[in-house]
């Protein structure tokens, strides 16, 4: 029927214009394939919009044309169709056909599995451009585009901050800042993370951090996991660390990125580390010296502490409570303690006075008959450091025993 139209209309232009022939009235069209856009990019697949630009130079319309395409990757041919248009170009105007092209990644990799290895890939288009106008109907206007397309990549996870941001007598809690890098051309879901943390070789935990948003093309997105570790879960997997001051922590992840076209490979990242151990200082009752014998009587109790850690602690109270025989010789605080130097032992020595009459005889008797007394001390001593986590730490005092005095 399109046909019969055209061939009436070329008819009649014939009859009025006398001498011309038919093939100096029609003027070719022009055709130019100038760009080919991506329009859309996600991990699932690619859209691309081919114009054509169709230049009609008649004073009469004509239909537009119809359109076979083949796009190839990497030269081998991977999808073609045929795009029909009943409508037409108006005369002397040019008219741009937008060509829609599109494919899934998981379409592409079956086709060309050496393509799951490479960050893009060569593609071409070809145009077989023909219209139903006499004299050109059965002319094929070739014409092609070649580009290059972005393949999907894989996140790459890097460690970033990794600090102790709680740690005391019961455990150490770990906040492990790591990096996620999307080296894609397209915006892309902040990936889950599974992670998992092991001590000497030993998983304690495993886990899945779930993540939100969206990293931008070409830039970085960041997460934080907070490791929470129990020294009485610790020792009870690994009791060989009980007396240890430190242990090798081993924190391994994995992105959880849905993308079975790539056979869901895997970003992958460990980052070891270490784990202190915080050793509960031990506090010790020496003995009691005498300093002098009298109405009123002078001693020494001899207090140790054995700080078995890696680094020092500030003593900011030493609160006590001390009884001899039941008696109540002495309580207070300590003023001006010493610190606590790592991995050693520190003496403090507490000089106190005795002057209640009943309490000097008794002692008399003690001392001249040499015989032991008993003592219980209960306080409470406070600990601070400038350890990473670590800020004030209380160590109770519950003492008791038998002394001589010397």
């Amino acid at each position: 029927m399109k046909f019969l139209k055209y061939t009436a209309l070329l008819f009649i232009l014939v009859l009025l214009t006398n001498c011309q022939s038919l093939g100096s009235m029609l003027q070719e069209p022009k055709l130019s394939l100038n760009s080919v856009d991506l329009s859309k990019i996600t991990f699932n697949g690619i859209d691309l919009i081919a114009h054509l630009n169709v230049e009609n130079p008649n004073g009469f319309s004509i239909p537009l044309p119809k359109i076979d395409w083949e796009l190839f990757i990497n030269t081998a041919s991977f999808v073609n169709g045929v795009i029909t248009n009943d409508k037409t170009i108006k005369s002397r105007s040019t008219s741009t056909l937008d060509i829609p092209l599109s494919f899934t990644y998981e379409g592409l990799y079956n086709t060309i599995s050496s393509l799951i290895t490479t960050k893009e890939a060569d593609f071409e288009i070809a145009l077989g451009v023909s219209f139903p106008i006499p004299l050109i109907e059965n002319k094929v206007y070739e014409l092609n585009f070649k580009g290059a397309i972005p393949l999907p990549q894989l996140p790459k996870l890097s460690p970033g901050d990794i600090k102790i941001s709680k740690i005391d007598f019961s455990g150490v809690e770990l906040a492990c800042g790591i990096n996620v890098e999307n080296p894609n051309k397209f915006p892309i879901p902040f990936p889950n993370l599974n992670w998992g943390y092991d001590v000497n070789g030993v998983q304690l935990f495993k886990s899945t951090f779930t993540g939100t948003g969206e990293i931008a093309a070409g830039t970085a997105g960041a997460a934080l996991i907070n490791v929470g570790i129990s020294y009485a879960d610790l020792f009870s997997a690994i009791s060989s660390l009980r007396n240890s001051g430190e242990a090798n922590g081993n924190l391994a992840l994995d992105t959880g990125l849905d993308m079975p076209f790539l056979g869901n490979a895997k970003s992958l990242l460990e980052v070891p580390g270490k784990i202190p151990i915080l050793q509960m200082p031990e506090v010790s009752f020496k003995g009691i010296s005498k300093k002098s014998l009298g109405t009123t009587m002078e001693f020494i109790l001899n207090w140790e502490i054995d700080n078995k850690n890696t680094f020092d602690f500030n003593i900011d109270d030493f609160i006590y409570n001390f009884k001899v025989n039941n008696n109540a010789w002495a309580e207070g605080k300590i003023n001006n303690p010493p610190n606590l130097k790592a991995g050693g032992k520190t003496e403090i020595p507490l000089a106190v006075s005795i002057s209640a009459v009943s309490i000097v005889m008794e002692l008399v008797d003690i001392i001249n008959r040499g015989s032991s007394v008993a003592y219980n001390c209960t306080g409470n001593v406070n600990l601070s450091s400038s350890f990473p986590g670590l800020s004030k730490l209380q160590l109770p005092l519950n003492l008791e025993g038998n002394t001589r005095i010397q």
